[in-house]
């Protein structure tokens, strides 16, 4: 006689972790290889020494 093993059901929490890692993994990835124009910041007075 075959006994069927109960399916363990995972709970959404691990599913939800696994995503918030990835989409911050993604992210550390895209800001360290983005070329550095993309992030480039002037402050306020640079701006108005070039008007």
């Amino acid at each position: 006689m075959t006994q069927v093993l109960p399916r363990r059901s995972r709970p959404a929490g691990n599913y939800a972790a696994v995503a918030l890692f990835l989409a911050v993994y993604v992210g550390v990835l895209v800001f360290v290889f983005a070329p550095k124009d993309i992030f480039a910041v002037q402050s306020p007075t640079a701006l108005l020494q070039t008007d």
